[in-house]
């Protein structure tokens, strides 16, 4: 059996924002999921904000119930997810780094910081990026998260452990997040969509022993609401 990390883990659910608000009889708030820890609702890690940062006119209102603002690292892109040489290039560093020292004051005045969800097609790709960004940028309220299925393209999966290995061990005592999907087929777009997990491809032993060895305990880990049962299993020795 792998180690039973389920026991140690600060785990938090990516919940619908309107779904909450509609149960608590609130406002929603300006995003569109809450990061709530399991058991504990009220204990928020970060509000998810899915539109691309670096599209012209992108605002995030700090005016969440969440001590950090979660979103992609963005793409110059008209379509964010399609393949763009640029955004591994000095144009896409530059755009990332002017949009943080614009924000940066508000962000600090609200008490907030910016997290950055990598993934392979935007500027933030790989670790070596992101902990240079995070280098770079110390000092500043800016994070960055680890979502290893975001990170992964379907050539890497031939050497899937070792990719693994890698994020982990590079990134997991950084990350201010672990956003935890397992990885389905390619889609259309030849990226590999994420399923809850237990239902794609990831080495369900080795990602238990990467967490426990390499995520601080008290690191939020974020999985999404489906198949919550089957996923605590996964989890669970």
């Amino acid at each position: 059996m792998g180690q039973g990390y389920d026991r140690r883990v600060n785990l938090h659910v990516m919940h619908a924002a309107r779904t909450l608000a509609s149960i608590a009889g609130g406002a929603e708030p300006p995003c569109q999921a809450l990061a709530c820890r399991l058991g504990a609702p009220d204990q928020v890690a970060a509000a998810w904000i899915p539109d691309n940062p670096l599209e012209p006119g992108w605002l995030a209102s700090t005016d969440v119930p969440a001590p950090r603002l979660l979103c992609w690292s963005g793409s110059l892109a008209p379509d964010p997810f399609t393949v763009h040489p640029p955004n591994w290039m000095r144009p896409g560093r530059a755009a990332l780094d002017a949009l943080l020292q614009a924000i940066a004051p508000g962000l600090e005045a609200a008490g907030r910081s910016l997290c950055l969800r990598p993934h392979v097609r935007h500027v933030l790709s790989d670790p070596q990026g992101c902990l240079r960004f995070l280098g770079d940028h110390a000092g500043l309220p800016v994070q960055v998260a680890l979502s290893p299925s975001d990170m992964l393209a379907p050539e890497m999966l031939a050497d899937l452990p070792e990719h693994l290995t890698r994020l982990f061990t590079s990134m997991g005592p950084r990350a201010a997040l672990v956003l935890l999907q397992d990885i389905g087929e390619p889609d259309g777009r030849n990226l590999l969509a994420p399923v809850p997990l237990g239902q794609g491809r990831l080495p369900r032993d080795l990602v238990r022993s990467l967490l426990a060895e390499h995520v601080p305990k008290e690191t939020p880990v974020v999985i999404w609401p489906e198949d919550m049962a089957g996923q605590l299993v996964w989890l669970r020795d």
